[in-house]
């Protein structure tokens, strides 16, 4: 199944989008071909966030980060699914100390 062909004022309005915001398509082509930032692993990750947060929100939500780290701390945070993280959330109230 192919696309309808796009409508030339719909081309026109992105270019002039595009040319607004100081974008060519160059520019897109370029971010498209792998010269964007690689997303960070989840070990990367948490470091940088428990420390943006005040104290208070690392000792609420710290545990929670080491177990996403544990289990998933070389994996890069677009690769989880929502299905695991809804597991992680299941295992961990299941194995909650009570």
């Amino acid at each position: 199944m192919t696309a309808p062909p796009t409508r030339p004022e719909v081309l026109d309005a992105a270019r002039l989008t595009l040319t607004q915001m100081g974008i060519s398509a160059t520019d897109l082509l370029q971010a498209a071909g792998g010269t964007r930032r690689p997303v960070p692993t989840f070990a990367e990750y948490v470091p940088v966030v428990a420390a943006a947060v005040p104290p208070g929100s690392r000792r609420m939500y710290g545990t929670y980060w080491s177990k996403a780290v544990t289990k998933w701390g070389d994996r890069q945070l677009d690769e989880i699914t929502p299905t695991e993280i809804e597991a992680l959330a299941r295992d961990t109230q299941a194995n909650a100390a009570r």
